[in-house]
């Protein structure tokens, strides 16, 4: 069973996925460029390595304006994969490179297409969808106005139509995908939602070891925790407006931002001018499992305020409860509010305070929230049961 994979980078979670799946049978291949990651966000950690093949090729803008491999009919013909998973914006070329599905046609590769779904209107409903869902940009730009985005959401629709035609189905992070994928003409049947992971074993294996470890930082049971690359969509800016309507009321109030990006200089700005400046405490990009794993292990509540979800995972990994607004759509399958955490009123400072505040004045209650996050990710959504996922997919799709 050989899987070829599309990919603009090779992210240390995805890493570890392939690997997994490779483990459980699967021959992986996997297309990326053959130098810079153009498709992913900036200070994603990349790594190098895998038990998988990897095959660089040129990635380029293709004659409709997005990132493609021009190359990849050839690659397809050489590989002859069983089956063929692609994401976005890779997938557009089966619709707009004839050539590559002549190849897929002739090695009788089946095509799976990989996403989210995230800012993805129901065919036929963008006008609504984007009025009640504005799509922005990692810098917080909206995007979702006037004549020539319509028409170009409108022709982009068409397209995923036309690819999802020649598809034999979705692999899809979020249970959101049953709502979008079947007005592209995808049974129910053909929505296979994974979920999304991290590298849980890695988290798992040095959990026992950071819960007998000296602690890192001095005992505080009103500490919150965010891990993120710090740019403007993962909100950090409201979670310290948040942490200064909370100090008014637990004034030991402790932030432990956990992460880089270009918005550094300007959240540590704002924390002083706010006057929390001592109560927030910015460490800095973290990548070592059993580091990650003592700042969360030592933090009572894990806030994210804007998008993202996998540091969601990690947290829950080390029992933490969550407190989150709309995220990417995979928040809706990891956390249930008032069950292992708590939902807030997107871009409601005061309400995230609420939140955070009533979690913190309840140490039964973070404990119990906490328990739960732990349950679903060793029951439900770790890399074992995700990469399982994939491969009774693969199973099959190939027989």
């Amino acid at each position: 069973m050989k899987v070829l994979y599309t990919f603009g980078g090779m992210p240390h979670y995805l890493n570890a996925l392939l690997n997994k799946v490779v483990s459980k049978g699967a021959e992986v291949i996997v297309v990326m460029p053959d130098k810079g990651n153009a498709t992913i966000g900036k200070g994603v950690k990349m790594v190098d390595g895998g038990s998988y093949k990897r095959v660089h090729s040129r990635e380029s803008k293709m004659w409709y304006g997005k990132m493609g491999f021009p190359n990849l009919p050839e690659i397809v013909e050489a590989e002859k994969p069983d089956i063929v998973v692609m994401g976005w914006p890779y997938f557009l070329q089966v619709a707009l490179q004839p050539s590559l599905r002549k190849a897929l046609n002739g090695c009788n590769a089946k095509l799976l297409i990989r996403e989210i779904p995230f800012q993805t209107p129901p065919y036929g409903g963008i006008k609504a969808y984007f009025k009640a869902n504005p799509m922005i940009d990692e810098n917080m730009n909206v995007l979702s106005h006037g004549t020539a985005f319509a028409i170009k959401q409108w022709v982009i629709a068409k397209i995923r139509r036309c690819c999802y035609s020649h598809a034999s189905g979705a692999l899809n992070y979020s249970t959101a995908a049953y709502d979008i994928l079947p007005s592209y003409g995808l049974s129910r049947d053909q929505i296979h939602v994974t979920y999304n992971c991290t590298d849980t074993e890695a988290l798992m294996q040095q959990r026992s070891a950071v819960l007998a470890a000296d602690p890192i930082l001095p005992p505080s049971a009103h500490r919150i925790l965010h891990i993120g690359r710090l740019v403007k969509w993962k909100r950090v800016d409201l979670l310290i407006d948040a942490v200064a309507i909370v100090a008014k009321h637990i004034p030991d109030v402790e932030l432990v931002v956990v992460g880089n990006g270009p918005e550094s200089d300007s959240l540590k700005a704002q924390a002083e001018r706010l006057g929390v400046g001592r109560n927030c405490n910015f460490v800095g990009a973290v990548y070592d499992p059993k580091t990650l794993g003592a700042y969360m292990h030592e933090s009572s509540v894990y806030v994210l305020a804007g998008m993202g979800g996998l540091s969601i995972n990690d947290a829950m990994t080390y029992s933490m409860p969550v407190i989150c607004s709309v995220c990417d759509s995979t928040e809706r399958d990891l956390v249930t509010d008032g069950v292992n955490g708590f939902f807030f009123k997107e871009g409601n400072a005061a309400d995230l305070a609420a939140k955070i505040e009533r979690l913190l004045e309840s140490p039964e209650l973070c404990r119990t929230m906490g328990e739960e996050s732990f349950r679903v990710i060793r029951d439900k959504i770790n890399i074992d049961t995700v990469s399982d996922r994939y491969i009774d997919v693969y199973k099959k799709l190939a027989h």
